[in-house]
């Protein structure tokens, strides 16, 4: 190794062996603690919150209205049924409808909230305690986290019939993804 000093070699592979070391240790504490019980549902919404705050409205109303909207809703509820905590006390059946389905219909899905979970609901007998109706971009929007409930209330693209209380609980208990602020261009 000519050219290179002794204390350059050692310094190099010190340097080696505690980055090494540091990384080892770093994915030994990783292995050690528990994984998140719905790090995959975390990683879909963040997507999906990634996609709808980049694309335009007009390119949301042609993805959600081509052949493929019933995989997309039927992926977007599982994905919150998947991360949805509703309380324990809270026991309801929460009616999503979802408007511009290309043949003029109306794509319905129900949630059934009991015990700390959402679940899929298959009760047709059991009428709902909360019904929101929706345009599909609003829809989008509120399950991506760029729109709040409120601003789609006042905008009158979501529809509420049922417990308003539990509608004021509903982004909570189905940890729908937040905006976050942009970071500002210095």
């Amino acid at each position: 190794m000519a050219g290179f000093g002794a204390d350059v070699i050692a310094s190099a592979i010190t340097t080696d062996i505690g980055i090494l070391s540091a990384a080892r240790h770093m994915v030994m504490k990783t292995v050690q603690r528990r994984p998140r019980k719905h790090w995959f549902a975390d990683l879909k919404a963040e997507a999906l919150a990634c996609w709808v705050r980049r694309t335009s409205d007009q390119r949301l109303q042609s993805v959600i209205r081509s052949r493929p909207r019933g995989v997309l809703l039927w992926l977007i509820f599982r994905t919150i049924r998947q991360r949805a905590q509703p309380g324990t006390r809270v026991n309801a059946v929460v009616e999503f409808r979802i408007t511009g389905r290309r043949d003029g219909g109306v794509d319905r899905y129900r949630l059934a909230l009991a015990g700390g979970r959402a679940s899929k609901s298959g009760l047709a007998g059991h009428e709902p305690a909360l019904t929101l109706e929706l345009e599909p971009v609003a829809f989008l929007r509120l399950a991506g986290g760029t729109a709040s409930p409120q601003r789609l209330l006042i905008a009158r693209k979501l529809k509420l019939h049922g417990d308003l209380m539990l509608a004021l609980a509903l982004p909570t208990a189905l940890r729908l993804p937040t905006s976050r602020p942009r970071p500002s261009k210095r």
